[in-house]
C-alpha cells in the first residue's frame, strides 16, 4: 500500500497542474475579452468622432452659407442706398430745374406785361391826341393809373413766381438733406452688416476647421485608449502565465516528492536526563 504522504503529494501535483491549466485558460479568455473590448471601444469612439465631425462640418457649412447670404444682402443694401440717394438727387435737380423754368417764365410774363403796358399807354395817348385832348388833368391821371396797374401786375407775377421757385428750391434742399442722412445711415448699416457677415463667415470657417481638428484628436484618443486596453490585455495574459508557472513549479515539487517517497519531517525526541 502506497505511503499516504506519497499519495498526498501526487494529488497535490495533479491539482497544481490542473490549477496551472485553469489559470492559463482563464487568463487567455480574460485577455481576449479585454482586447475585444478595447477594439470595440476604439471602433465606437471612431464612429462617434465621425458623426461629430460630420455634424460640425454641416453646421459650419450652413453658417457659411448664411454668412454669405448676409454679405450679399449687405452689398445689396449699400447699392440700394446709393440708388435711393441718386433718385433723391434727381428729384432735387428736377425741382431746381422747375424753379429755374418758373423764374424764366415769370420774367417772360413780366416782359409781356410791360410790353402790353407800353402798347396800351401808347394807344391811350393816341386816342387822347386824336380827340384833341391834352394829357394834362384827368387824361394824365388815367395814364398814370393804367401804368400803375400794369406795374402791380408785374410785381405780383414776380412775387408768385418767387414763392413757387423758393418752395421748389426748399424742397430740393430738403431732399438733399434727407438723401444725405438716409444715405449715410443706410451705408453705415450696410457696412456694419457686411462686417458682421464677414465675422460670421470667419467663425463658420473656424468651426469647420475645428471640427476636423476635433475629429483627429478623437481618433488619436481612441487609439491611445485602445493601446491602454491592449496593454491591460497583455498584462492579464502575462499574469496568468506567471500564476501557471508558479503552479507548475509547485506541481514539479510535489511530483518529485511523490516519486522519491514522501517522508514527513518529525520533531526530534526530547533529551531525557539519566538520573
Amino acid at each position: 500500500m502506497a505511503d499516504p504522504g506519497t499519495w498526498f503529494m501526487g494529488i497535490a501535483a495533479i491539482a497544481a497542474v490542473a490549477s496551472a491549466g485553469v489559470s492559463i485558460y482563464s487568463s487567455n479568455e480574460q485577455s481576449q475579452a479585454q482586447a475585444a473590448m478595447a477594439e470595440y471601444n476604439r471602433m465606437a469612439a471612431e464612429q462617434n468622432a465621425s458623426w461629430q465631425r460630420l455634424a460640425g462640418e454641416r453646421a459650419a457649412q450652413a453658417e457659411q452659407f448664411n454668412a454669405q447670404i448676409q454679405g450679399f444682402n449687405a452689398d445689396a443694401q449699400a447699392q440700394q442706398a446709393q440708388m435711393n440717394r441718386q433718385m433723391l438727387g434727381q428729384q432735387s435737380d428736377q425741382l431746381r430745374a422747375q424753379a429755374a423754368a418758373q423764374d424764366a417764365q415769370a420774367r417772360d410774363q413780366a416782359g409781356r406785361i410791360r410790353a402790353e403796358k407800353d402798347r396800351i399807354l401808347g394807344l391811350q395817348r393816341s386816342q387822347f391826341a386824336a380827340g384833341g385832348v391834352t394829357p394834362e388833368g384827368s387824361p394824365l391821371a388815367v395814364l398814370a393809373d393804367t401804368a400803375n396797374m400794369y406795374d402791380m401786375q408785374v410785381n405780383d407775377t414776380k412775387l408768385l413766381a418767387n414763392l413757387e421757385t423758393n418752395k421748389k428750391r426748399r424742397e430740393a434742399g430738403l431732399n438733399d438733406i434727407i438723401g444725405d442722412f438716409n444715405f449715410n445711415q443706410d451705408t453705415f448699416a450696410a457696412m456694419m452688416n457686411s462686417k458682421a457677415a464677414k465675422l460670421s463667415l470667419d467663425d463658420a470657417k473656424f468651426a469647420e476647421e475645428a471640427a476636423g481638428a476635433g475629429y483627429r484628436i478623437n481618433l488619436r484618443q481612441a487609439a491611445i485608449e485602445e493601446r491602454a486596453g491592449m496593454s491591460q490585455s497583455r498584462g492579464t495574459m502575462y499574469a496568468g502565465y506567471g500564476s501557471a508557472l508558479s503552479n507548475i513549479s509547485q506541481a514539479g515539487y510535489y511530483g518529485s516528492q511523490a516519486a522519491g517517497g514522501y517522508t514527513p519531517k518529525t520533531k526530534p525526541a526530547a533529551n531525557k536526563s539519566i538520573g
